[in-house]
This record gives structure tokens, C-alpha cells and sequence, in this order.
């Protein structure tokens, strides 16, 4: 199991137990992270993002005033794999909607606890709880085409 390290920052986060069990939780779907130690610490005022990661410190960051949702930090903690990845010499793509795409594919249903696949879109078509399962098939999707970001906002939206 990987280390996780609240900073000093996280001192002024108003419920700092729960985001490092958040962590700790989402950790488990993360394999290529299990040897890492993960940081954790508080965004600056000015962010107006929920969350920001620090790849090369493995440095998770996030807002002070709020517990992140499980969506923002199994988002977050995928920037990480993509990178330890990426370090192996295997080429993901670092976009947003990849991350997103792969965080959410992970994730168990019963995890997704935001309304929205982060910089893909909200579903209308299906139910949240199908969401992680359609974002598998959108990975399968994209071994053979590069459209599946396009796919998978169609799934959602209810076209196709």
C-alpha cells in the first residue's frame, strides 16, 4: 500500500481525515502506484479547480474549503499513473479527457458521485451508474479508432 503524507498545508483543509481516506480508498484501483509515497496538500486561493496534481513531487492538491468527490480524486490520482507510466516508457496520452476517460473506468460504480464526466460531458442518456463501464468501452474503443472521446459523448447524450 502506498504511503500517503498530509502536508503542512493540509493543516487549514476543513476535514483533512476524510480527503486522505478518500485517497487511501481510490488508492487501491491505482496498482502501478503501490510503491509510491503521495502528498497531499491545499490549492491556493486563487484555484478555482477542484483539484491539481504535482507529478513529478506526486503531489495531490486540493481545494481547502471542501472534501474532494471521488470522481475529482481518482482524476487527479490518474495524472499520476499516466506519468509513473509515461516513466516506463509507454506513451499515454497526459489530456484531460484521457485522464478523465481512465479515472472513471476505474472506478466502481458506486463511487461516482459527481453528475458529469469531467472535461467530457454530463450524461442524459444513461445513468451514473453506467458510466464506468461505458468509459471501459471507450478505452476498448480507442485501440482501434482515435474518435473515442467523440464516441463516448455520443453514448452519453444519447446519439448512437
Amino acid at each position: 500500500m502506498p504511503e500517503v503524507v498530509l502536508l503542512k498545508s493540509m493543516d487549514r483543509h476543513v476535514d483533512r481525515n476524510s480527503v486522505k481516506q478518500r485517497v487511501e480508498t481510490a488508492l487501491r484501483y491505482f496498482p502501478e502506484l503501490q510503491d509510491e509515497t503521495i502528498y497531499i496538500g491545499i490549492l491556493r486561493e486563487n484555484d478555482y479547480v477542484d483539484g491539481k496534481v504535482n507529478s513529478l513531487n506526486r503531489i495531490l492538491l486540493f481545494r481547502p474549503s471542501k472534501v474532494p468527490t471521488y470522481v475529482t480524486v481518482f482524476h487527479e490520482l490518474m495524472h499520476l499513473a499516466i506519468a509513473k507510466v509515461n516513466e516506463n516508457g509507454e506513451k499515454l496520452p497526459k489530456t484531460e479527457e484521457f485522464c478523465s476517460i481512465s479515472a472513471m473506468a476505474r472506478m466502481p460504480p458506486e463511487f461516482v458521485d459527481e453528475k458529469s464526466i469531467p472535461y467530457v460531458g454530463r450524461p442524459v442518456s444513461v445513468s451514473l451508474i453506467d458510466v464506468p463501464e461505458l468509459c471501459k468501452m471507450a478505452l476498448q474503443y480507442r485501440k482501434r479508432r482515435r474518435d473515442y472521446i467523440r464516441w463516448l459523448r455520443r453514448r452519453i447524450k444519447g446519439g448512437d
